[in-house]
């Protein structure tokens, strides 16, 4: 390729200057067009310097972390052959370009502009394009790549790029231009592609679905809760063990099947009765003590989030609320739930353990003070006794509304619950 010099580039209108920040080819080291050389830092990104053509990199003339203006030199490319003093006098005669253009010198703009134009033209072959540099503003793409961009008239939101880095090369924009019609598969400058290695060109338009009245409910409302009640969170791991045990005996003798949710629905509704000062809602200034625990149950539907509630489920036994919990989860999918169904529960519950979601936390659904978010199961070694064994658990966060529910309150009620769990004879009687 003979002697060439590798001067600081431009890359965009308002680049003055760049830091030479790593150089990833030594002097003495042979390179392949398009190959990296270093990495160039402007004020907005980091920026890769590719070799145009194969060659050797003789001599490196600025240290990694220097800054340099446009068109300082950088290093020495040529051949194997080159001689050092050809090389010297090389260097020796290099004069740096007068890259300072006055404000309005209008008559300087239009010889670039011109020289540019020639450059592309004897490069390509083609006209130039009405693109110019400044439309790659931000785009990581290869020089060289940018220069092919611009002879062919292609626009940075047609190009694919196909490395992992999200670099575009050369060969991303033959191909995306062969892909959008501005280049010919067969020509001389398509030759390297074939039809089966270019890309392909996806349309991700799209479909507008408008939110269903119950999505559109539920958004305002967790908006409102989420923006205006004072959350707090209160979180533990609680073993199960024994409530597993206890639920396969259960099924065994009663011929009953019965669900983990079910057992947290009667386990959180005797922890609300425990610490009735949970068991509240907040109107106004007014907390609202109730007796009994009505569990509203978060199901996933597909107009959104809908919370049919257990009445009473202190009072009810497993076998109800499980078969209560069916027919409403089944009314809910199939939008037959009524108001009733759904309105003034004093606790809700989140489950889910079934998405191999190992924790979150949950927003209160007012005017309701609390919420348990409950998380898949887990197998956690566990110190017990002298030895230690591998035991379930499942994480609990409670959300509280601070208005109404202070820590202590909160606190209480999960070691309630976790006592009801891990000692769990109470939720089968």
């Amino acid at each position: 390729m003979s002697l060439r010099y590798l001067t600081m580039p431009k890359w965009g209108i308002e680049m003055q200057q760049g830091t030479l920040t790593e150089w990833h080819v030594q002097e003495g080291e042979t390179v392949e067009k398009g190959q990296l050389i270093a990495l160039i830092e402007t004020d907005k990104i980091t920026n890769e310097l590719e070799a145009d053509a194969a060659g050797v990199l003789h001599k490196v003339l600025v240290p990694e972390g220097e800054v340099k203006t446009v068109g300082e030199l950088l290093a020495v490319l040529g051949d194997e052959g080159d001689s050092p003093e050809a090389i010297e006098a090389f260097l020796a005669a290099f004069e740096a370009p007068d890259t300072s253009m006055a404000a309005g010198d209008a008559g300087a703009t239009e010889q670039q502009q011109d020289t540019s134009t020639e450059t592309i033209e004897a490069e390509t072959g083609a006209p130039a394009s009405s693109i110019s540099e400044a439309d790659f503003d931000g785009i990581r793409i290869s020089p060289a790549a940018k220069r092919r961009a611009i002879a062919l008239g292609l626009t940075p939101n047609l190009i694919v790029s196909t490395s992992r880095r999200g670099r575009i090369s050369v060969q991303d924009v033959e191909q995306s231009a062969i892909a959008n019609g501005l280049l010919e598969l067969d020509s001389e400058e398509g030759g390297a592609a074939d039809q089966q290695s270019q890309p392909k060109t996806y349309v991700n338009e799209p479909t507008i679905t408008p939110m269903s009245a119950t999505r559109k409910t539920v958004a305002k409302r967790l908006t409102e809760a989420k923006s205006t009640i004072p959350h707090f969170y209160l979180r533990s791991d609680i073993r199960i063990d024994k409530l597993l045990e206890t639920k396969t005996s259960y099924q065994t003798k009663n011929g009953i099947k019965i669900s983990v949710n079910d057992l947290l629905i009667k386990a959180a509704a005797l922890a609300l009765i425990e610490n009735p000062d949970v068991n509240v809602q907040l109107h106004g200034d007014d907390i609202h003590n109730f007796k009994h625990a009505d569990i509203a149950v978060a199901v996933s539907t597909s107009r959104g989030l809908i919370t049919p509630v257990v009445r009473s489920a202190d009072l009810r036994a497993l076998s109800d609320i499980s078969s209560a919990m069916k027919d409403m989860a089944e009314r809910a999918r199939d939008n037959k739930l009524t108001h009733a169904d759904i309105a003034a529960g004093t606790f809700t519950l989140s489950n889910l353990g079934m998405f191999d979601v190992d924790q979150f936390d949950a927003i209160i659904n007012p005017p309701q003070c609390a919420i348990l978010a409950v998380g898949t199961k887990r197998n956690i070694w566990t110190q017990d006794g002298e030895g230690g064994v591998f035991a379930n658990y499942i994480s609990c966060s409670l959300s509280c509304d601070h208005r109404a529910i202070d820590g202590a309150l909160g606190a209480a009620f999960l070691k309630s619950l976790k006592n009801l769990i891990e000692s769990p004879q109470r939720l089968f009687d």
